[in-house]
């Protein structure tokens, strides 16, 4: 099968390349038209698309609406205008206006930022195209660097980089270990078209998990209350029933705990002044 994976420099896309050797990595798509990615894809002949490209940071978003659109509504649906099968990387921010406790299953939806309001347009353009498009709403994901690719902020690097940080008491939502994210990917596309809830699920509130890990590895972080936070709090079971399987977000971190030796390495690190 040939497979073609935008942003495959990017944080997810880097990763689901070490998983997938073979596949073909896209070249940039950022302001490209309609008539470049067909090129692209005409050139890759591609039987799957991974699609990992897009403006995910939300401010930035919510300063250029219009990029935004453009990266995460426009391009993915030249992609799947193709007709080849896509598995497009949505997010658990679709969620980020629902009024309802949670945990949300995929038919609850409410967004309440600019980048999820694009990212649910997407989802629902993409399916009226071609409805056999899979759609993965991931959660926060994270990871240790990974040598030549930009490791944007996230929970794990957060808590081992920070003297001080904020989580809220009150706040349901998962992270998940970007490399499950990555094995996990060909299952993936093997799913029927329709919109999946992806990644781990979690019991405990953000400060939570922070307190878990700080204690699991001895961090010198102070965690601060961060107050009233809305749930982000995703149901996974339509994807676990169907072989999409993750570990819970301790889980998850146990075992990158595990494969980077973080414990061990954290004991050897000097105290902090």
């Amino acid at each position: 099968m040939r497979i073609l994976v935008t942003g495959p420099k990017g944080f997810v896309g880097a990763r689901i390349m070490q998983e997938l050797p073979d596949a073909i990595p896209a070249p940039s798509l950022r302001n490209a038209d309609e008539e470049a990615i067909k090129r692209v894809i005409d050139d890759a002949a591609p039987d799957l698309i991974v699609h990992t490209a897009a403006i995910s940071d939300i401010p930035t978003c919510e300063k250029n609406v219009e990029a935004s659109h453009y990266a995460n509504v426009r391009i993915p649906v030249w992609l799947v205008s193709s007709g080849v099968k896509c598995v497009i990387f949505s997010t658990d921010q679709v969620y980020s206006g629902c009024e309802e406790l949670g945990p949300y299953s995929e038919n609850t939806v409410n967004p309440a930022n600019v980048y999820a309001r694009h990212k649910l347009e997407m989802e629902q353009r993409t399916l009226e195209i071609n409805p056999d498009t899979v759609l993965l709403r991931a959660t926060w994901m994270y990871d240790m660097p990974l040598y030549g690719v930009p490791n944007r902020g996230n929970f794990l690097v957060d808590m081992l980089s920070s003297s001080a940080i904020d989580f809220s008491y009150s706040q349901h939502r998962a992270v998940t270990y970007v490399r499950e994210v990555a094995a996990q990917i060909m299952n993936a596309a093997a799913l029927p078209g329709g919109a999946y809830n992806y990644g781990s699920e979690n019991d405990l509130t953000m400060l939570e998990t922070a307190t878990w890990l700080k204690d699991r590895l001895g961090l010198r972080i102070d965690i601060r209350d961060a107050g009233l936070r809305h749930n982000l709090w995703m149901d996974c079971s339509k994807a676990r029933e169907k072989g999409v399987t993750f570990n819970n977000t301790i889980d998850g971190l146990e075992q990158c705990i595990e494969d980077y030796g973080l414990q061990a390495r954290v004991r050897k690190a000097p105290p902090t002044a």
